[in-house]
């Protein structure tokens, strides 16, 4: 028989049309009894004829098989259609693709040193020593064991002779985990950290097709102390495999604290731990020159020109240079902590899996923010320490605490009831700019063109931004934070032929469809912008929301992050201020590149997020790689570094 196919992938999904052009076969058969429609759902089997066995004895016939490619081959396998009709409707197809057997394991060990202090060293593997072919795409993935000296996280990654891409991992040092790497996280994913318990970070460096693969690379940057990583058992894996912790014992304490290290204030019993909170004082802190809500009190401005309602926060441009107002007029340099309370996940413990990693868990309560499952030693420690009325006395304590070292905002990602009755400056992230139809990573737009996106937008707006429209501390709102779709990830296929080929309808795809239709001289520069067109609706419909629900608040844009087009950069005068996330290696904003977000957005320039992290005390500062100090010491010179460079930038 003969036929014509085509296939499409939608996320992790792929469709394919078949059109026969000779038969007998199972798909004439259908379009006689069915017409044009759903045929079969496919499925992959390790083993053919025990899945045609398993099915016939189910009572389900085998109706058409047949196979492809030369037999034993690479590129060849079988198909079988199984009649399914009597259960769910429709065929059921058998598949099985050929693979050749994967080579034998490279047993090890492999003793990888890293010296304290260097840049980036790294040790590199050839695939010949491995005996090994190039060509690993017939695989999943990467199976490998290893064990660390110390917290240090690593980059593990693959060279085709040109580029090396690289994940990020993290240790636990004395303990052999099993690790897995899938190849797909190298294409395209919608989550960080696929699996667990171990984790890992597959970003930035994706795009990587493992046609060609020359070289394992394996690196540490600044490690703090001298560092050894010994692997074995490296394995192409045909599967899928859950990485493991092998060495189940216990490494946190019951305080949450690591085991296998000792640092000045670590408490090794309760009674330790009440003694060092008898002797927690604030030293006396004074800022006479500021006022209570920490903008300058020794200047007050009043400029016609200024964004913002008057009696709210408002920026302005005062000769040359851009100032934020507190509600006073006052100058106010901004400088908040992100995650200022208790509920966020990010202070929970995954547990589930790995329960044999703890000492002793605290108890059923509070301090399990997922019941069973995620747990905050954070908590338990608050709960131990302030007793009954623990959640008010943390919060009094942690506002001193902030107001004594300087900070004069409650800032992004914060517990909402924190923020909103600190009697501090704070910022929202807002939320709720969503559709029932979703599009793939990375172009995870909503259906922007919808009317059910106006109608989201406008309830999220409604609910969020109404309650606090009259309160004065608040500063603006956040409308998202380093979107997808802004970044410079890269992408497999561009926004608009994705969009195309998606075989479900939606008001995006039907206006793009429109538009080429009306403007066939311009099909390439409307494919090529689309992503824009589609972002400058996705602003246009939130901002136009906040407004009608808020008018006195300032609008903060959306916290791009790495170097947004100059598209978006653009765009962003839709905002009263440009924002941006920016992490450095050294650890300072680059004057030029805020000089250029300000010019084309023609709004000051926000950092939202800036970091410096540091291994040591059970801390792997996985998540920063490229943001890395030697110790908690340098933690506190990188940030004062960074926060003056910024203070002087006129943006």
């Amino acid at each position: 028989f003969d036929m014509r196919l085509g296939w499409q992938r939608h996320a992790q999904m792929p469709f394919e049309w078949i059109q026969p052009l000779r038969g007998p076969n199972v798909y004439e058969d259908h379009l006689a009894k069915h017409g044009e429609g759903f045929h079969h759902l496919a499925f992959d089997v390790p083993d053919m004829d025990a899945a045609i066995r398993r099915w016939e004895s189910l009572g389900y016939p085998v109706t058409m098989s047949g196979s492809w490619g030369e037999t034993g081959k690479a590129g060849s396998g079988r198909f079988a259609y199984v009649d399914a009709h009597a259960i769910g409707g429709a065929d059921i197809e058998l598949l099985w693709n050929y693979r050749a057997p994967a080579p034998p394991p490279a047993e090890g060990p492999f003793v990888l040193k890293f010296p304290a202090g260097e840049r980036l060293p790294e040790h590199r593997i050839a695939v010949p020593r491995l005996r090994w072919p190039s060509d690993w795409r017939p695989w999943r993935g990467l199976t490998f064991e290893f064990v660390a000296s110390t917290l240090e996280p690593f980059a593990f990654g693959f060279s085709d002779g040109q580029t090396v891409k690289s994940l990020i991992m993290e240790p636990l040092p004395g303990l052999r985990i099993r690790a897995y790497i899938p190849f797909e996280a190298f294409w395209q994913t919608r989550t960080m950290t696929p699996l667990l318990p171990l984790g890992y970070k597959a970003w930035p460096e994706r795009l990587f097709t493992f046609e060609r693969v020359e070289e394992i690379v394996i690196r540490m940057k600044y490690p703090a102390a001298d560092s050894t990583l010994t692997l074995s058992r490296l394995a192409l894996s045909a599967e899928d495999v859950p990485d493991d912790i092998l060495d189940r014992k216990p490494v946190m304490d019951a305080f949450g604290q690591w085991m296998g290290e000792d640092w000045p204030g670590k408490a090794h019993s309760l009674e330790e731990l009440r003694k060092l909170w008898a002797e927690d004082r604030l030293p006396r802190a004074e800022y006479p020159d500021y006022c209570p809500l920490g903008g300058y009190r020794r200047q007050t401005a009043n400029p016609a020109n200024a964004t913002g309602r008057a009696g709210f926060f408002r920026v302005a441009q005062i000769d040359g240079r851009w100032f934020l107002l507190d509600p006073h007029g006052h100058p106010f340099f901004s400088t908040g902590m992100d995650l200022v309370g208790w509920k966020q996940g990010s202070f929970a413990t995954r547990v589930t899996g790995r329960e044999f990693l703890f000492e002793k868990l605290p108890p059923a309560g509070p301090a399990w923010l997922t019941p069973g499952r995620d747990v905050s030693f954070h908590v338990a420690n608050i709960m131990r320490r302030y007793g009954e009325n623990w959640q008010e006395e943390w919060k009094k304590s942690v506002l001193a605490r902030l107001k004594n070292w300087g900070f004069n905002t409650i800032g992004n990602w914060s517990d909402p009831d924190i923020a909103t009755t600190a009697g501090m400056a704070y910022v929202l992230p807002l939320s709720g700019w969503t559709t029932k139809k979703t599009f793939p990573f990375p172009w995870d737009f909503p259906d922007v063109f919808s009317d059910e996106f106006e109608r989201n937008v406008e309830e999220a707006a409604r609910k969020q931004c109404a309650p606090l429209r009259d309160d004065p501390n608040l500063i603006g709102w956040f409308i998202g934070n380093e979107p997808h779709w802004a970044r410079e990830f890269g992408s497999l296929k561009p926004w608009a032929e994705m969009l195309m080929e998606d075989p479900e309808p939606s008001a995006t795809k039907a206006e793009l469809l429109r538009r080429l239709k009306e403007n066939p001289e311009k099909a390439e520069e409307i494919r090529h912008g689309w992503p824009y067109v589609c972002g400058r609706k996705y602003f246009e419909t939130i901002v136009a929301a906040i407004r009608r629900h808020d008018p006195n608040h300032l609008i903060l844009g959306i916290r791009f992050a790495g170097n947004p087009a100059d598209e978006w950069v653009e765009m962003s005068s839709l905002f009263d201020v440009f924002s941006i996330n920016i992490y450095t290696e050294d650890f300072r904003p680059d004057p030029a590149r805020l000089d250029h977000y300000a010019k084309l957005s023609g709004r000051p320039v926000l950092i939202g997020e800036f970091t410096a992290c540091a291994p040591g005390r059970g801390l792997q500062g996985l998540f920063y790689w490229t943001h890395k100090v030697k110790d908690q010491t340098q933690r506190g010179i990188a940030y004062r570094y960074y926060v003056e460079t910024r203070r002087r930038i006129r943006r």
